[in-house]
């Protein structure tokens, strides 16, 4: 056994043991996580004052470093909410989700089509899910399927694989299109959030007035009969959370590429703006840039 395959196995059974505390607990933790985020040097810290700055100018210096600290304290709570997601206990899910919108979703499955379940990388994404497949669950109706990005640790990767395998029933490779349009085909729903840095298959579109990379993989899925039915996951508690779901986005298969990207961005940033700290400024967002634009993290 390997020392890699030790330490990792280690990590992961600390996680497991922290993730089946009391949820109050987790958040606490979170919140002192998120503190030492904030006030010892680190290169996320920096990459959201970047981001933060780049896409609230209005804010006076003040205003943005406050919104820095609630952003990374809200960030060091998320990687609580992402471990419970994985490895807490049914009963901690239980009651802890407001759910608005449910008929949106609830419509285009009883009709027996799937769907895209289309989301941006707010702090609470993977809790969310956790606690909407519940929900999908009581109901009888068929659970969404996720598309996710393999890690590099494949020792960590399937211990994740696992976990979110008691939720999710199908992890799709974010590449894999064959099987993202199979699990639609087939009745589910399949979560899907665009909102990162592309390399490949991008328009420049605006994201908080600034040119974003972003996947136009989203209009193509529309373009061949796929619904894009938007929903967002906040926490509005210590331990409440609310989800909603919004109605289809049925006008994406009649705009052009770019006002479909566009138009998936500015969703996105009219949600965030209801929360700004629960978004993941920590990520590179504008890393690639059109020609002639620099990158703002060198």
């Amino acid at each position: 056994m390997s020392y890699s395959k030790i330490r990792t196995d280690i990590q992961v059974g600390i996680a497991k043991w922290v993730a089946r505390r009391k949820l109050i607990t987790q958040m606490r933790i979170g919140r002192l996580l998120g503190h030492l985020f904030y006030y010892l040097p680190n290169s996320r810290k920096r990459i959201a004052d970047i981001n933060i700055g780049l896409c609230f100018p209005e804010l006076s210096r003040k205003q943005a470093k406050k919104l820095l600290k609630s952003n990374l304290i809200s960030t060091g709570q998320g990687i609580m909410e992402m471990m419970a997601a994985l490895w807490a206990s049914d009963e901690q899910v239980e009651n802890r989700f407001e759910l608005m919108g449910m008929k949106h979703l609830q419509s285009a499955l009883e009709s027996g089509q799937g769907c895209l379940l289309l989301s941006c990388h707010t702090t609470s994404i993977e809790w969310g899910i956790r606690g909407l497949n519940q929900c999908l669950k009581q109901l009888d109706l068929p659970v969404g399927h996720m598309l996710a990005r393999q890690h590099n640790n494949k020792m960590l990767e399937a211990h994740l694989e696992d976990a979110r395998l008691r939720f999710v029933d199908k992890l799709i490779d974010k590449k894999n299109i064959r099987s993202l349009l199979a699990s639609v085909k087939s009745g589910h729903p399949v979560y899907y959030a665009p909102d990162q840095n592309f390399s490949y298959q991008v328009a420049f579109a605006d994201f908080f007035n600034r040119p974003a990379a972003t996947t136009v993989g989203t209009h193509k899925l529309a373009s061949k009969g796929v619904k894009v039915i938007p929903w967002f996951c906040f926490r509005t508690d210590e331990c409440r959370w609310r989800v909603e779901i919004l109605s289809e986005m049925s006008e994406l298969n009649d705009l052009t590429e770019i006002a479909a990207t566009t138009a998936i961005n500015q969703l996105f940033e009219k949600q965030i703006k209801q929360h700004p700290e629960q978004y993941l400024w920590v990520h590179r967002r504008f890393k690639n840039q059109p020609e002639g634009v620099e990158n703002p993290y060198l």
